[in-house]
């Protein structure tokens, strides 16, 4: 722990002993283990010291990316062990774990940049992303998966179960997309430069606040926990280019307060209503709440989670209500409280799944 002690206490270096990369990489690792207000300051001041820190910082966040994302692929497995064994050499080796080999990677870009030009055979699309990846503006999570992310500025993303985001940052402005899924996003203050989330045809403008975006085919929702957002509709990227979009495009759809939701559903017209905030970021904490909920509406919830898929075979199914706090992936207990509760009974199918049927007629 000295080496962390020693950046927390000056916020740089030991003298000659490091590059800014492998500051940049145990800050990297330091604020996934401990990310409070005295840490959060620290880094800070680090950052500010040189342009060349932030960019250092990307690079070890994208390096990061990288090893999560083709950990699986041989020649990667062989770069681990390898460059483990130097760290250990070298007398900074730590637990062997998944998140030593993150920073272990974020020692040595240069040697994952020479991976990609491996011979990854018809992993077409993993050696896209990555390449997103090391651009350093790419954020996801796999199914069941939840992840935070702290971006050069000092803003925090944390995505929920299948999520992307990418980030464009340039003078002016702090742009990013929500591709899909769920992200709650809590905001660096800096008021010359908005923070603007596009997702659904609509973006949602703060400078420094917390709300969670959900985004689905069938629905776009923001819930404001911190501070003051706009939603309005996406701006067409020759206006942004030129900073002068119509007053058209830059109309609120709604200026949202603490507590409160702006919610689109398909079919239906916009609408700001009450939310209750604990429900809606209930997934921070591993946890799904239902109150009073249709189940048709909450299986798709439970799904989201898992790759064992729940399906009601018959249609009356949905309509019944539910209310109960769930763990996000345990569609065992999820079912188990349905079977026991109402006239359902299940069949396994083949690829795992679960079906439900009704044990005798319902009435609708």
């Amino acid at each position: 722990m000295k080496c962390k002690i020693a950046l927390v206490r000056d916020g740089s270096a030991e003298p000659g002993s490091r590059s800014i990369d492998e500051d940049a990489a145990r800050w990297s690792e330091i604020l996934r283990e401990r990310d409070d207000a005295t840490m959060r300051e620290a880094f800070q001041a680090w950052q500010a010291q040189s342009p060349g820190h932030a960019e250092a910082y990307a690079r070890a966040e994208a390096a990061r990316r990288l090893a999560d994302l083709l950990a699986d692929e041989p020649e990667l497995q062989s770069l681990r062990s390898e460059t483990l064994g130097r760290v250990a050499r070298q007398g900074q080796a730590r637990r062997a774990s998944r998140r030593n080999w993150a920073m272990a990677a974020s020692l040595t870009v240069a040697s994952l940049l020479g991976a990609l030009g491996l011979n990854l055979g018809d992993s077409w699309r993993m050696v896209g992303d990555a390449r997103d990846a090391l651009a350093g503006n790419v954020y996801r999570t796999g199914v069941g998966q939840r992840e935070r992310f702290t971006l050069a500025d000092g803003s925090v993303i944390t995505l929920n179960t299948d999520s992307r985001v990418s980030t464009h940052y340039r003078d002016g402005l702090r742009a990013v997309t929500l591709e899909r899924g769920q992200a709650l996003f809590k905001v660096a203050k800096d008021r010359s430069r908005p923070f603007v989330v596009s997702a659904g045809g609509r973006q949602v403008t703060a400078l420094g606040t917390e709300f969670d975006v959900y985004l689905s085919p069938r629905a776009f929702e923001v819930t404001l926990l911190e501070g003051r957002v706009t939603v309005t509709r996406t701006v067409k990227p020759a206006a942004v280019a030129s900073a002068r979009p119509t007053a058209a495009a830059t109309a609120p759809l709604a200026e949202l307060r603490p507590g409160e939701q702006f919610v689109a559903l398909a079919k239906a017209a916009p609408q700001v209503r009450a939310a209750d905030v604990r429900r809606v970021v209930s997934w921070r904490n591993g946890q799904i709440v239902f109150e009073n909920e249709r189940l048709g509406d909450a299986v798709a919830e439970i799904n989201r989670y898992s790759q064992r898929k729940i399906v009601l075979a018959d249609a009356t199914l949905a309509s019944l209500k539910i209310s109960g706090a769930f763990n996000t992936g345990d569609t065992g207990t999820f079912v188990e409280a349905l079977t026991d509760y109402f006239p359902i009974e299940r069949d396994t199918l083949d690829n795992d799944d679960i079906v439900l049927k009704p044990r005798a007629p319902l009435r609708g």
